[in-house]
């Protein structure tokens, strides 16, 4: 029994091509199956491979790097701002995959054409092309690193499925996706011989991860929302899919925006580090239960465009840090399945007990040792939490 696999991350859902990727594998003679990491976790993947991976196969569509920023922006954003994204965006990306370039195993790099839903609402096709060429091209100057070509075969606009790509980040048809296994499977049984005896020493994933996500200089800051913040809640709650304690909220009403507003205690994370600026990426919202000594947090959504900075550690932190000086003993993570949000519950699953119900309890004395033992780089970040007092003006606690 083969306890091998190889590595698959996407920028987009990539599941459908497992079939004939696996068929391709193994009538190309290579038994070793293809597992596949979710789009949300292609940082973690670059940078903290299983050890088992007996290689990694990285598909990247640089329009996915844009769909949060514009997926539900009512106007276009300038063409500097897009240009300053997908720069800092292949700066970071670069660093990524030479850093798993360096663990000895194979590392395939196929670019993914830009032709989606994001990029054709937008008209992005063409400077999504230059800086996918401009991509490429460093890629290709790192000699670990095998980049594969589109195929050609595929380059016509009836292998695109944009109603898919817009609903579940599925960029192709299933045809095309059954072609592209195949392709990709004869490609990568050339490299046996590669997979087998790779000559360098591999490297510790989960020091590179710690050393990168410490080089970073990841900034959190939390403010309450604002009436003025309404277009950044309904945002947050009705597209975070992946990481949010309830899933993507597409029946969100003007009347729950009004009641996040009105609690009070409805925050907007921002989130910034050395390479870029992300803006409002994140969101929380809980419900201080003096009575219980509780703090029990009902909303919790993170955007993918900040997925593996720690930004979900950072938050926790903070808001363990007003638990205990408000006397709170407990925070209440109220977790809601759904669909797709499988991410935030393995979060929860790893930080917190499970409650009742579908609960997750995290008592505030152990919730630092608990960070420090789950997180990649623990306190790598810094916070900043603005926080309402009783007169109605806000207190910052930096840490």
């Amino acid at each position: 029994m083969h306890t091998e696999f190889i590595q698959v991350a996407s920028s987009f859902t990539c599941s459908p091509v497992e079939p004939s990727l696996r068929h391709s594998l193994e009538n190309s003679g290579v038994p070793t199956p293809p597992r596949f990491a979710m789009y949300a976790q292609m940082c973690q993947s670059l940078l903290a491979p299983d050890a088992q991976a007996a290689g990694t196969l990285v598909l990247l569509r640089l329009e996915d790097w844009l769909r949060d920023t514009l997926k539900s922006k009512p106007a276009e954003m300038p063409p500097q701002a897009i240009r300053e994204i997908l720069r800092a965006r292949t700066d970071e990306f670069v660093q990524q995959i030479s850093t798993l370039s360096q663990n000895g195993k194979p590392v395939w790099f196929l670019p993914c054409p830009s032709l989606g839903w994001i990029s054709g609402k937008h008209k992005l096709e063409t400077v999504c092309q230059t800086y996918t060429n401009l991509l490429v091209a460093r890629i290709r100057s790192v000699t670990q690193i095998t980049t594969l070509p589109w195929p050609t075969s595929l380059s016509q606009s009836e292998f695109q499925d944009r109603s898919a790509d817009r609903l579940g980040q599925i960029p192709f048809t299933q045809e095309a996706f059954d072609t592209l296994g195949k392709l990709l499977g004869q490609q990568l049984a050339k490299s046996t011989t590669r997979m087998q005896t790779a000559a360098s020493s591999p490297q510790d994933g989960s020091t590179q991860l710690s050393a990168y996500l410490k080089g970073l200089r990841v900034e959190v800051r939390l403010v309450p929302a604002l009436a003025g913040d309404r277009a950044h809640i309904d945002r947050l709650l009705r597209n975070a899919a992946t990481f949010s304690l309830t899933g993507e909220q597409r029946d969100l009403t003007e009347a729950n925006i009004d009641a996040y507003l009105a609690s009070g205690n409805c925050l907007l994370v921002s989130v910034s580090d050395r390479l870029a600026d992300y803006g409002v990426t994140a969101l929380v919202a809980f419900r201080a239960e003096a009575e219980k000594n509780v703090l029990s947090i009902h909303a919790f959504a993170v955007s993918c465009s900040v997925s593996g900075k720690q930004v979900e550690y950072a938050v926790v932190s903070a808001l363990t840090e007003f638990a205990a000086e408000h006397g709170l003993t407990t925070l209440i993570f109220e977790y809601r399945p759904s669909e797709r949000n499988q991410e935030v519950l393995a979060f929860l699953q790893s930080l917190a007990d499970a409650g009742p119900g579908t609960t997750y309890v995290l008592p505030v004395s152990a919730s630092k040792s608990r960070l420090q033992a789950v997180a990649a780089a623990p306190e790598a970040w810094t916070v900043k939490f603005e926080q309402k007092a009783s007169e109605g003006a806000f207190t910052e606690s930096v840490h």
